[in-house]
């Protein structure tokens, strides 16, 4: 059985996981995660968190996660919520972890009046694009996402 909720104080170190599972074909491997346990914890359990995670559970086992933050839209003129990881741990994978954890985060948008929902999606992912479509997303093409980080960030704004 799956079940999915939001994540707990004390549980920031569940994300680690997924997000070194996001790493190993994403961002060169799962060394290149920084976050800690405690870096989860000070951002979703302070006064003003504009962060939040579901973390979903198959037979009492963690099986996976979604994290997300409050964003804007210049469009709606209303905050909005950016997906920014959904993982499924490898051995629960295509068993529908995936779908109920996005299904948590779509309940997560309406209770809060989010008109919204948008994510980025690797083009070679076909599982996640399969996932997306089966929910209803609109998966738009050519759109090219950029990022300044790092040296490349400080240089800049020198």
């Amino acid at each position: 059985m799956i079940e999915v909720r939001a994540i707990r104080r004390g549980e920031g170190h569940l994300i680690i996981g997924p997000t070194q599972q996001i790493a190993e074909t994403h961002w060169g491997g799962a060394g290149a995660v920084k976050a800690t346990g405690a870096d989860f914890e000070a951002a979703l359990f302070n006064d003003a968190p504009i962060v939040g995670a579901q973390l979903a559970f198959v037979d009492g086992a963690f099986a996976g996660s979604a994290f997300w933050h409050r964003s804007f839209s210049t469009n709606y003129g209303k905050e909005i919520m950016y997906l920014e990881d959904i993982a499924v741990m490898p051995d629960f994978r295509r068993m529908g972890v995936g779908e109920a954890l996005m299904k948590a985060v779509a309940n997560v948008a309406v209770a809060r009046g989010y008109p919204k929902v948008y994510w980025l999606m690797m083009a070679w992912n076909e599982g996640a694009r399969k996932l997306y479509e089966r929910v209803g997303a609109e998966i738009e093409d050519g759109n090219c996402y950029c990022m300044l980080e790092g040296k490349a960030l400080t240089d800049f704004a020198a």
